[in-house]
């Protein structure tokens, strides 16, 4: 998602992706809010021009890490960092401009005076060098460096009254360095509330709500349906609600159980870092932690078979559900990579054991379990020679058996199935 973002520029991707995940309940909103004046903006085609014009804008947009940091710092700043300085400056002004004439309110800080200092001359031309009008002197010696130009002495002295001029200039900045750093960060948030509101509109993303519980209603992972969508494919959409508890996801392999759990993990942090969200409604319950184990753990630098990836992940995720925080934690298929008696027997311990934890925990399997105190949904499953995804509330927690019936829609060898249907 984030690669998928229309930022303007470089500064605004490093700053989006060193943010870290939002955990307060006003913080989120207040984000949301200020999302939600842009998605209306960027939604009226009357501002399409004005939206393209602002985009260009934030172009200008530099990575002044360092210069701000030297400015901070009292440091001489050189005629590269008094140019940044000085761009930045300007482009606050049109930026400002720009996003009155959309509608957006943006209170920049006044920069005028900084302007002032690093255009003597009054031009307006986001360039700069050491002006004549900055030093009498300077301008008598380049005039005499021009009738003279071997003259070395005149050189050094010039030289010299030029780092007079920007150590003075880099002194007169300083009272402006917290507003240009305020500024800058300013810009970069223009930037990337507007990516965000633009990427809500062209993926029809939206706006979640903070609730003690979580439910999406019409979900989807904006991956798999792009996908879809290039093979001309529709791409079935799913709901899911849970609380501060356990929630079984049954149903047999190919049923999507796994693309469930992907999309409400992708959902939570969207949410916590705030992001429109893939599906028509959503509310969502605020977590310190999101716990994920999943797929093949097996590494053969750690020198760990998959099965034993796979607990120790899952042990990790039973430590922290039984922490103060607030944990959601997704697991997809425990215990799959060993014999299924001893499988079942474990996903039955396991979610034993996470129920006493209180906390928000989704468990995907294929495994029949007694598990009663969960709330269970089981995917719908094969329909008519089609896969239905959709999840249904249960209460038999018997899987479906419907893998021959899956194996001939795949086309398997028709031997084969006969053989496996003879042992049946």
């Amino acid at each position: 998602m984030v690669e998928d973002l229309c930022l303007q520029s470089s500064a605004s991707r490093r700053s989006l992706l060193d943010k870290e995940l939002m955990t307060c309940q006003s913080e989120i909103e207040q984000t949301y809010s200020v999302l939600r004046t842009y998605y209306e903006r960027v939604s009226d085609p009357k501002q399409e021009l004005n939206i393209k014009t602002l985009q260009f804008r934030l172009t200008g947009i530099k990575d002044l890490r360092t210069t701000l940091n030297n400015l901070a710092e009292h440091r001489v700043l050189d005629d590269i960092e008094l140019f940044e300085i000085k761009h930045l400056a300007m482009l606050i002004a049109e930026v400002e401009k720009q996003m009155s004439l959309i509608g957006i309110p943006c209170q920049m800080p006044d920069l005028k005076e900084a302007v002032a200092l690093l255009d003597p001359d009054g031009l307006h031309i986001a360039t700069f060098y050491i002006y004549d009008s900055y030093s009498e002197e300077l301008k008598r010696l380049r005039r005499e460096r021009e009738k003279e130009p071997q003259n070395e002495e005149l050189f050094v002295l010039m030289q010299q009254e030029e780092e007079r001029i920007r150590l003075t200039l880099s002194k007169q900045l300083q009272p402006f360095s917290q507003r240009i750093l305020t500024a800058y960060n300013a810009l970069i948030e223009i930037d990337i509330n507007l990516a965000k509101a633009l990427q809500m509109k062209q993926m029809q993303l939206s706006v979640p709500t903070v609730g003690e519980s979580t439910s999406y209603t019409d979900m989807w992972q904006p991956e798999v349906k792009a996908v879809l969508k290039e093979k001309r494919m529709d791409y079935q959409t799913n709901s899911i609600r849970f609380d501060n508890n356990t929630t079984l996801i049954i149903g047999s392999n190919m049923g999507g159980k796994t693309v469930v759990l992907q999309t409400v993990a992708l959902c939570q942090l969207l949410t916590q870092f705030g992001f429109g969200i893939p599906a028509r409604e959503a509310q969502v319950a605020i977590k310190d932690e999101v716990l994920m184990a999943m797929a093949d753990g097996q590494s053969i630098q750690s020198g760990l078979s998959s099965f034993a990836a796979e607990m120790l992940s899952i042990n990790k995720i039973i430590q922290s559900a039984r922490t103060q925080k607030r944990v959601l934690a997704l697991i997809d298929e425990p215990a799959r990579t060993t014999n299924p008696i001893e499988g079942t027997a474990l996903v039955n311990g396991l979610l034993d054991v996470i129920a006493d934890t209180k906390q928000s925990v989704i468990v995907v399997t294929h495994y029949n379990i007694n598990a009663t105190a969960c709330r269970c949904y089981r995917v719908k499953g094969l329909e008519n020679g089609k896969m239905n995804y959709t999840l249904e509330v249960t209460t038999a927690n018997a899987v479906p058996h419907e893998a021959l019936n899956i194996a001939r829609e795949l086309g398997i060898d028709t031997e084969w199935l006969k053989k496996t249907e003879t042992y049946l």
